[in-house]
């Protein structure tokens, strides 16, 4: 009775396009919420859009939420650099870490937008529960 045993460690997809592929949710989404005009003056619709775009890239950047204690003064530039920078790596490792539990790409986009949609449902949940504390 013949078998084809293999002895070397199963491993899935390569690393780096995995976490590389891991910063497409983020980095579309800090696109779309910087793509607001900060400076414009506008309407009710515009206060809307600024809201939504806020809300984007907190999802996107979750480590902005430091910048809003008040002893720290630092302008957009400074908290939307350093969110993206310390935000990003964190969704690489995910992604990379992703990409080495599966072994096809369509089994990650599919582990990759469930975590996705998860990540987003549980920061409106989250913004929700603050903002009915908050009054």
């Amino acid at each position: 009775m013949a078998q084809d045993l293999v002895f070397r460690p199963r491993s899935g997809l390569r690393r780096v396009p995995g976490g590389i592929a891991g910063l497409t949710f983020p980095a579309v989404l800090v696109v779309v919420a910087l793509g607001v005009d900060f400076r414009a003056i506008g309407d009710e619709s515009d206060i809307a859009t600024a809201v939504l775009a806020t809300v984007l890239f907190v999802i996107a950047a979750p480590t902005a939420w430091i910048f809003a204690i008040d002893f720290i003064e630092a302008g957009r530039f400074t908290i939307v650099f350093a969110s993206v920078i310390t935000s990003f790596p964190l969704w690489y490792l995910l992604g990379a870490k992703l990409a080495q539990s599966v072994t096809r790409w369509p089994d990650w986009i599919a582990a990759y937008l469930k975590i996705c949609v998860l990540w987003t449902i549980t920061w409106i949940l989250l913004l929700q529960v603050v903002s009915f504390w908050v009054g």
